[in-house]
């Protein structure tokens, strides 16, 4: 056998025969290399998936590969996680210090000895704080959801804490409603009627329709808890009901707080004020945290894996 050349109408060896050989060998070495593992991959059984690809349970390479990529987006979700967190905090911190520094904070020395009371300002006070702590638990719920593993050995007690977590974050939320209630009863005058003063604005309007949902989230929670049966089928619309709850519920908390801060502020709302900024810097950092609620919950829990072709 000779390798040849074709230089324009000539021909010219270029390879002696035994360089030839050695080209045949390897190459012969490689084809038996590939042979013998296409049959160990036939004789090992069933191993193939439906469209031809190879399954990486059974393959080293594509494992590892996999394993890798799982690694990364481990980092990944660990890093949006982190931010996600930071800025759920950074929410309570805001509200916590624009209170205590600027509107009275959240109790008031009673007439009682060594008692505490609070005021009328204060309940709204109490109502923004719980309703952002509420917004907070609540995502925090979605994820539990999201991580569910099915496996019967862990689904109780998975559920055990999801069921914990929202049941706290509606209590948390319901002593908010209270709070806002009780601040509009005690400014109304004596002799007005009972609906007066209370869900005359958008924003009363959307955090009503937030309540709502919240509602109906907690009480399908307790249901899939209580029936089993229900909690496969309630997973993947559960999360997406969850996701539109904190949209809501996030539109509500920024609307008032907006109302809020041009009611309160007054003309200091348009000059910039060190208050008005951090009013207006709460209401960002609430859209961010539900940006990222958004993205993590939307985002693809599994990457595209690479597969060889057993044939």
């Amino acid at each position: 056998m000779y390798a040849l050349q074709t230089v324009g109408s000539t021909t010219s060896s270029v390879k002696d025969d035994t360089e030839v050989l050695e080209i045949d060998d390897a190459g012969n070495s490689i084809a038996e290399q590939i042979i013998s593992n296409s049959n160990a991959i036939k004789r090992s059984g069933k191993l193939t998936k439906p469209n031809g690809y190879q399954s990486s349970q059974f393959h080293p390479a594509i494992h590892n590969y996999e394993r890798d990529i799982d690694d990364e987006n481990l980092s990944v979700s660990l890093f949006f996680w982190a931010i996600f967190q930071a800025v759920g905090l950074a929410c309570v911190a805001a509200i916590i210090c624009r209170t205590i520094m600027y509107h009275e904070g959240y109790f008031e020395e009673s007439s009682y000895p060594n008692a505490t009371s609070i005021s009328p300002v204060q309940f709204s006070n109490w109502h923004f704080l719980l309703i952002t702590i509420g917004l907070y638990l609540y995502a925090n719920s979605i994820f539990m959801i999201k991580t569910k593993k099915l496996d019967k050995n862990k689904n109780s007690d998975v559920t055990l804490q999801y069921v914990m977590l929202h049941t706290f974050a509606f209590a948390v939320s319901a002593l908010a409603l209270y709070a806002i209630y009780a601040n509009k009863e005690t400014n109304k005058p004596k002799d007005s009627k009972f609906y007066q003063g209370h869900l005359y604005s958008v924003h009363s309007w959307v955090g009503l329709c937030a309540a709502l949902m919240f509602t109906v989230q907690w009480l399908s929670t307790v249901a899939a808890f209580v029936m089993p049966c229900l909690r496969n089928a309630g997973l993947p619309p559960g999360r997406t009901f969850s996701l539109y709850t904190v949209f809501v519920s996030s539109v509500a908390l920024v609307t008032g707080i907006n109302g809020h801060a041009i009611k309160l502020l007054k003309g200091a709302y348009r000059t910039y004020s060190t208050e008005s900024l951090i009013l207006n810097g709460f209401g960002m950092l609430v859209m961010v945290f539900l940006f990222l609620i958004a993205f993590m919950v939307l985002k693809p829990t599994r990457t595209l894996r690479m597969y060889v072709l057993h044939e």
